[in-house]
């Protein structure tokens, strides 16, 4: 018969040590992790192709209007106050700009924000930028 050592004396254990199994299977998670193929996150960019397209690009003066939403949301636009988004696209499509800057208070309400970039995208006004704190400060 086969007898078992008691729990009360101390012997070598049945049960292998898994601690190297542990360390491997640790090392192997380590180095997929490393080596997993992620996703490159790509922005496309029209670079100029000469240095005289690139003094042409830098030289070509652009007016630049600014429209504002303050908190309540209402509309600036080229430092006039506009009594609604349609009076708004009205004065757009009227004299639209080539390029725009965005000045938009922290509180401004977002669904205007993004009626404004669909309207720029329709009209298509590609250079926009977007003012992150007021100007002056």
């Amino acid at each position: 018969m086969i007898r078992l050592p008691q729990a009360g004396i101390p012997s070598a254990s049945l049960l292998p040590d898994l601690t190297p199994l542990l360390d491997v299977i640790f090392i192997v998670l380590v180095f997929f992790l490393l080596t997993a193929q992620q996703p490159l996150l790509e922005l496309p960019l029209d670079l100029p192709k000469s240095d005289a397209a690139l003094s042409d690009a830098v030289s070509a003066p652009s007016e630049r209007m600014l429209i504002m939403l303050d908190e309540q949301g209402v509309w600036r636009f080229a430092g006039q106050p506009q009594a609604s988004f349609n009076s708004l696209r009205e004065s757009l499509e009227s004299q639209p700009p080539a390029a725009v800057d965005l000045a938009l208070h922290q509180q401004a309400p977002l669904e205007k924000f993004l009626q404004l970039l669909a309207l720029l995208e329709t009209l298509g006004i590609d250079d926009t930028h977007i003012l992150m704190e007021a100007q002056g400060d």
